[in-house]
């Protein structure tokens, strides 16, 4: 199964696992998944996963929306956050993002899924049974921001729906 829009992928975790974590969900999944290098355009079917300990941004460079990997404000508690890709991804595109948050600890998210729903794009936040842990998706139910909440079972599915 193909998917016909690019994917950006935040995972809390430290620059020395990403790129094996890239890796191997590029071996389990039918799409392709890469580790996010500054530069790189965004391909339907393709997935990026941003490196642990920078930040990633989306941007339009001539003809085509790239990702930016940057250092990012040292002061912030998530390297990467998905706050800042969703602010970012939310000026690029506007309505047109549908945004997942899943199992995660803190409330990284919730203010990004804001600025998406404010320009008409969908939230989904994955269940709280389903979560090991709810906070980021419980952060982003809390404040209302979702259009759907979902396990964690049924969100491939849906996305498979939405997108063919």
């Amino acid at each position: 199964a193909t998917l016909p829009v690019p994917l950006l992928i935040v995972q809390h975790m430290p620059a020395n696992f990403t790129p094996a974590f890239a890796q191997r969900l590029d071996q389990q999944c039918a799409i392709t998944v890469r580790h996010a290098e500054d530069g790189d355009s965004l391909q339907p079917g393709t997935a990026l996963l941003a490196p642990g300990g920078k930040q990633m941004t989306v941007e339009r460079r001539g003809q085509q929306n790239v990702v930016r990997i940057q250092d990012g404000d040292p002061g912030l508690n998530y390297k990467p956050s998905a706050d800042i890709m969703f602010s970012s991804v939310a000026k690029l595109y506007g309505g047109k993002v549908l945004s997942v948050i899943l199992t995660g600890m803190g409330a990284d998210g919730r203010e990004g899924a804001r600025l998406l729903k404010q320009g008409g794009s969908t939230v989904w936040a994955q269940n709280k049974e389903s979560s090991v842990i709810y906070g980021m998706p419980g952060a982003v139910a809390k404040a209302n921001l979702t259009d759907e909440i979902l396990d964690l079972a049924s969100i491939g599915p849906g996305l498979t729906q939405v997108f063919h």
